[in-house]
């Protein structure tokens, strides 16, 4: 009998992922500590918030770190966090936010203006991943002890929903640990933590735990239920994971495919937890060298893949995708013509570009996760049909992390989990798509496509003022991204996650699909 999904509230849905081997000890009464086990395929590589882009890292960063606003559970919407309130200057230049008082960092200092603006301007110094939502401040400024305002040197409708993502530092903390060497303290922050989140760090057990403890100085109350300790634990196994999630050991999974919540649903102790999903799969093409230069080869092998075979996989926990962005932003998105397979034009078009008898390109996917391999197979088998070979190459995440860190070690054709970050599909477009963004300057536009005037056109979208005018033009160029065919919109996979029965709560669909803030989760079982 299949399980009864638990859907929870409207959630926004790159990337993937995260020993001690102690079970859960959940309490069945209020006065029992409760804990939570997460487990994940593989652990971030660094602790430093100003680093940590991907699931395996945020999942860490956002319980131990908090931002001046965060996204209201369950929903879309900005609510205060660090900030309480905050006023916009009338040329929409400049915000100021009065800083929330009585707010202890983990080591102790207090929370206040000075150390905020150090906190975000060692973000811009170290400019990696969180950095890409800086790009348009120009100043940020103290104003007391209380207030902090940021200026702008574009409008930027959208900029409220980008502050989730710079997660604040200890001051105190930078200054402790800084050298001549390492002004940014950056050496202490990989392996240190120091934030006003709800939980601390306890210790990290390389490759095999991160183990969290609640804040006692925390500025709110836990409630009944909430996990007083949480491990993030590694299992570069799913198959050993799920054994581990059915017999109880395990409360939360990571990175898993929709494969695996199909199989969840069979397993007693566990439930589905389902969100409605802002997060499609795509396969990347490598558009800077041999065929894949060509947009004709590129739209062949668009129109070779089985789409339909993919979403037969997930058993009912996905859909074919109508393109570049997720069809949950509009309507209109959703009801574009779905990818379906036409071996036929496929042929034709690569004949047209020179290549009646194919050539070979190289697949690069995750060993370890079940649908990075099916659809490697599924592509190779699909491309055999028109004649290009398909050399497949299976890595775990941080090999193929590092593989497109530079474009001439990257593989011709990948496989990515794009999720939105933020609740702009503008932002979204950017994240795979920004000349800035290509992968050997540590985004996510694994096409490595470099485009002056597309970059233009993305980066407007922000300011225009009016919501619905500026979803139409995003849905306009969403329509001339397709056109690129600069990857493969594989699907349109559901957001559920196998979770151990008794919990209820929600995965953060904004935070690359994996990452729980466990003050928001309550154990009733």
């Amino acid at each position: 009998m299949r399980k009864k999904l638990l859907k929870f509230g409207a959630l926004l849905s790159v990337g993937i992922f995260a020993v001690s081997c102690s079970s859960s000890d959940n309490g069945a009464s209020d006065s029992s500590p409760v804990t939570a086990v997460y487990s994940n395929i593989a652990e971030t590589a660094t602790l430093d918030p100003a680093i940590i882009f991907s699931s395996d890292g945020f999942v860490f960063a956002r319980n131990v770190y908090e931002g001046l606003v965060e996204y209201k559970p369950g929903s879309v919407d900005i609510q205060p966090l660090l900030a309480e309130s905050w006023e916009t200057s009338s040329d929409g230049l400049t915000f100021t936010f009065t800083l929330r008082s009585g707010v202890k960092f983990h080591d102790g200092s207090d929370l206040n203006a000075d150390g905020v603006v150090a906190a975000l301007k060692r973000i811009q110094d170290v400019n990696q991943g969180p950095a890409s939502f800086m790009t348009n401040i120009v100043a940020i400024t103290a104003d007391g002890a209380d207030k902090v305002a940021i200026q702008l040197k574009n409008v930027d409708y959208t900029f409220l929903g980008k502050l989730p993502k710079l997660p604040i530092v200890s001051a105190a903390a930078i200054e402790a640990n800084k050298t001549g060497a390492d002004p940014l303290a950056s050496e202490w922050f990989a392996v240190n933590a120091a934030g006003t989140g709800p939980y601390k760090l306890d210790n990290w057990q390389r490759n095999q735990a991160i183990n969290l403890v609640a804040f006692d100085g925390y500025w709110r109350e836990f409630e009944a239920g909430t996990p007083s300790a949480v491990t993030l634990r590694v299992d570069p196994e799913i198959a050993t994971a799920m054994q581990l999630l059915e017999a109880g050991e395990i409360d939360f999974m990571g990175a898993v495919g929709p494969d695996d919540s199909a199989r969840a649903q069979n397993m007693e102790g566990v439930q589905v937890l389902e969100s409605p999903s802002y997060y499609g799969q795509v396969m990347p093409m490598n558009v800077t060298r041999g065929p894949l230069k060509d947009v004709r080869v590129r739209k062949a092998i668009a129109l070779a893949f089985d789409y339909q075979g993919m979403v037969d996989f997930y058993q009912g926990f996905a859909e074919p995708s109508t393109g570049p962005l997720p069809t949950g932003f509009s309507a209109n998105i959703a009801n574009r013509p779905r990818y379906q397979q036409n071996i036929a034009d496929a042929k034709a078009l690569l004949a047209e570009a020179g290549y009646p008898n194919g050539f070979e390109i190289e697949y690069i996917g995750l060993k370890g996760l079940s649908y990075f391999e099916f659809a490697g197979t599924l592509i190779e088998q699909n491309l055999k049909e028109v004649g290009i070979t398909v050399k497949q190459t299976l890595i775990p995440w941080p090999e193929m992390a590092a593989s497109y860190s530079k474009r001439d070690t990257a593989g011709d054709i990948s496989f990515l989990n794009m999720s939105a970050f933020t609740n702009d599909a503008g932002a979204y477009l950017g994240q795979a798509y920004l000349s800035t963004n290509v992968g050997d300057k540590g985004g996510y536009n694994w096409s490595f496509y470099e485009n002056s005037q597309l970059d233009g056109k993305i980066s407007r979208l922000s300011q225009i003022a009016d919501p619905a005018e500026r979803l139409s033009a995003t849905e306009k160029l969403n329509e001339e991204i397709a056109e690129l065919h600069l990857a493969i919109y594989v699907t349109q996979p559901k957001l559920a996650q196998p979770v151990k029965a008794g919990w209820t709560g929600f995965y953060d669909s904004l935070d690359a699909n994996y990452s729980i803030r466990f003050f928001y989760t309550r154990f009733n079982g």
